[in-house]
């Protein structure tokens, strides 16, 4: 193990300078700015310049900010961690992105050209219900908030473990700021501050690994250290399909590609990004845009980890009792290594803070939009209302949802490591989503009580494996870290009194509660699928409600009978309206 210059058994860690303070405010005040420019800039304008831009952004700030709005604070906590204590297998989510070109080429065009403010008006125009409409968009909104929980957590953990700002503090402001610009700014501003807050996301990653390396002696050193602890190397992947393993190649790669087809199909975020777009060129353009730069982010965050699990070689702070979660390790290794060069920590927390900002603007923006297109603008009161009124109205919406999702970001702490919590909570929902639109778009048979009884019934069972798998207390088990090296003035914690609980230990039928949070969206999915068919079937189908062939996928439209053809029928069919009247 690599020499701290700090003295550990006194507690003693790296503290933030003033230029720390001026690069982490300096981000901050950049984000509010753009926002400020964005609200001064259509103080006039309607709704349609607030959620959707005025349909003129180009593709590569919403490549970003589409790329931004899913990575989050959580990868830059996580991604680190896992690698840390579980080993470099988790770049295999890499493979989720071959979803993007099905989504750009099957799912995009067709809702690009509907131009919907609110992807689940779709549902309502398919299904002639409200119900589906609401039930899709409430567990959207629920979703999210759960999911900015997490976000919000993430780094105000990250800021209370390498200063004296306190975790409550913390997140408030972040709350607060992504709220606010936000709020005043529109679509417009939540795209920009996301380009800014990407680039300072990975300038902060690459700025920590650089000077590890640097520590280190180089890439080759670390690799055979994790090798050798089995973090890196062939050795350490697992094939085939094992559902209670928390980690295979077969469990990731399912899960991948589900979310990101979720995610990039039909999803409120993007399918509102694709309508911002002034082209379907553009469109299709920032979909293709997100692969390489996600696959360089899950690489930094990897490298990132196992560059750490090197430096700390033979003693191990979470197991040395120098931080009590997996999640604090990286905020632990930036104060205890980087904090003797002036500015590298304040860059840390800005990359924190960047992430969870533009996961934040992103989610309250599109949340507004849902509530207003599906809750308000079909009130008299409000339709009735000038379009400046309106936009303020959903501003203050905006701002409410952020302000909710503070308040749930204090209950984030019990949920475990932050990247299992939010993929457990994201994938929950996305996978019933997925089926719901699955069968709008390509089984025009299906009717709205299918659709419904999906998003509900497959979304329950998916929870039900997450909170069940937490209410027995199931933990992942980590992966062996020596404390051989450790200095001799630390006293190591003694083994905790009650083991934790681990899948390998149950029974059965507890130990069905051990499937793979990796596994709950395909779940969601399947689950989705089935009970939305069945209930279809069993109700009548499609009879009665007339299924517009513009509202199904091209590749099914055959199966419709087509109008002109119909109509042509009837006319040949009816008796002539003058030989009629002579009767």
């Amino acid at each position: 193990m690599l020499e701290s210059e700090f003295d550990w058994s006194e507690g003693k860690r790296g503290s933030f300078s003033w230029l720390d303070y001026v690069v982490f405010g300096g981000m901050l005040v950049l984000s509010l700015a753009i926002g400020i420019f964005y609200a001064v800039k259509s103080r006039k304008k309607s709704n349609d310049e607030f959620l959707l831009g005025s349909s003129s952004l180009t593709c590569f700030p919403v490549s970003m900010s589409l790329l931004a709005s899913y990575i989050s604070a959580i990868l830059v906590l996580g991604g680190p961690s896992e690698a840390y204590y579980h080993g470099v297998q988790w770049w295999v989510i890499c493979i989720g992105q071959v979803s993007l070109p099905v989504a750009a080429l099957v799912f995009m065009p067709f809702f690009y050209e509907l131009r919907l403010t609110s992807i689940y008006e779709y549902l309502e125009l398919r299904y002639s219900s409200r119900l589906v409409r609401f039930v899709a968009g409430g567990m959207f909104v629920i979703q999210m908030l759960l999911y900015q929980a997490v976000v919000i957590y993430a780094p105000a953990l990250a800021l209370a473990s390498v200063s004296d700002f306190p975790l409550w503090a913390s997140v408030i402001s972040v709350g607060l700021i992504a709220s606010v610009y936000t709020a005043i700014g529109g679509l417009k501003a939540v795209v920009w501050t996301d380009v800014l807050q990407l680039f300072i996301l990975i300038a902060g990653l690459f700025a920590i690994i650089i000077k590890g390396l640097y520590d280190m002696g180089g890439f080759g050193p670390v690799w055979d250290i994790a090798v050798k602890y089995d973090r890196a190397g062939p050795q350490i992947f697992t094939y085939g399909f094992y559902p209670l393993q928390r980690h295979t190649v077969a469990n990731i790669a399912i899960s991948s590609i589900v979310s990101k087809l979720s995610q990039y199909a039909c999803t409120q975020t993007t399918v509102q990004r694709y309508a911002s777009m002034k082209s379907l060129t553009h469109a299709y353009a920032s979909i293709f845009l997100v692969m390489p730069f996600f696959i360089l982010l899950i690489s930094l965050t990897v490298i990132a980890g196992i560059v750490m699990f090197a430096t700390y070689e033979g003693c191990d702070p979470l197991a040395a009792g120098l931080i009590t979660k997996k999640d604090q390790i990286l905020p632990f290794y930036v104060m205890d290594r980087l904090s003797s060069i002036p500015g590298l920590p304040g860059l840390f927390v800005a990359c924190i803070f960047s992430g969870a900002l533009s996961t934040i603007s992103s989610g309250v923006n599109s949340q507004a939009a849902v509530t207003w297109e599906d809750v308000f603008s079909r009130r008299p009161s409000c339709a009735k209302l000038s379009k400046t009124s309106q936009a303020w109205i959903t501003k203050f919406l905006a701002l409410g949802y952020g302000v909710l999702a503070m308040g749930l970001a204090f209950l984030a702490g019990h949920m475990g490591g932050v990247l299992q919590a939010a993929i457990a909570v994201t994938s929950s929902v996305a996978g019933p989503m997925l089926a719901c639109f699955i069968m709008a778009l390509f089984l025009p048979f299906t009717n709205y009580k299918g659709a419904s009884a999906a998003l509900i019934v497959g979304t329950a069972v998916a929870l039900g494996f997450s909170f069940g798998a937490t209410a027995i207390g199931i933990k992942p088990e980590l992966l062996p870290a020596p404390t051989d090296a450790c200095p001799s003035n630390i006293t190591l914690p003694p083994p905790p009194d009650v083991p934790p609980v681990r899948v390998s230990s149950l029974d059965y039928p507890e130990k069905i509660l051990g499937l793979s949070y990796t596994l709950l969206g395909p779940l969601g999915l399947v689950v989705g699928l089935f009970v939305g068919i069945f209930v279809s079937l069993i109700t009548g189908r499609s009879r009665g409600v007339r299924v517009e062939r513009s509202l199904v996928h091209k590749w099914v439209r055959w199966s419709l009978p087509d109008p002109n053809k119909v109509t042509a029928r009837v006319k040949a069919h009816s008796y002539n309206n003058k030989l009629s009247t002579q009767f």
